[in-house]
């Protein structure tokens, strides 16, 4: 585990527990290893905006709504950071592995609502072979973020409903028009 998450976690006598688990690169594949349903996973993306950069998380079976966080961030445009953007953010965690504790980072940070029904989240914890797993309440106490409506369910993303990370505007058909 992460040593500064680990000293945060300390610090606020956090109850939890460890997981180690196999490597895996994303955060459907790390809900798998760690048996963990997908939408009880906590996935974190940074974000790139006006002011700076925010923490976003999402459910790991969800693709992030680029358009919907930017209603609540509230100002300018926004991107998800780039590789090299994050490893500035977080120089000491390597993407995929970051945990979702923007408080770590100085980050203000936003939670999807979907997250908040689930009885326990399992999360990264610093490093691509080890999560932990907590109680909702106890993350709740934790985390300190906005919380809204911007995950996308992954088998809309797959099914082509969504390019990317950002909603796709419906096609309309057009209508013959009557004389």
């Amino acid at each position: 585990m992460y040593q500064r998450l680990e000293e945060f976690l300390g610090s606020r006598n956090a109850e939890y527990e460890t997981i180690n688990h196999p490597a895996a690169v994303t955060a459907q594949e790390q809900a798998a290893v760690m048996h963990a349903p997908g939408q009880s996973v906590a996935k974190v993306l940074i974000v790139k905006e006006r002011d700076g950069f925010v923490m976003a998380i999402v459910p790991a079976a969800t693709a992030l709504d680029l358009d919907r966080l930017k209603g609540l961030i509230g100002h300018g445009e926004i991107r998800l950071a780039s590789v090299e953007e994050v490893r500035g953010v977080v120089p000491d965690c390597p993407a995929g592995s970051i945990p979702p504790f923007g408080a770590l980072y100085g980050l203000r940070t936003f939670i999807d609502r979907s997250l908040l029904a689930v009885p326990e989240v399992t999360m990264p914890a610093g490093d691509p072979a080890s999560a932990i797993r907590m109680r909702w309440s106890e993350f709740k106490r934790l985390v300190d973020a906005h919380p809204g409506d911007f995950a996308i369910p992954e088998s809309i993303v797959a099914a082509g409903g969504v390019v990317g990370v950002k909603r796709r505007r419906p096609r309309v058909a057009s209508t013959p028009r009557r004389a």
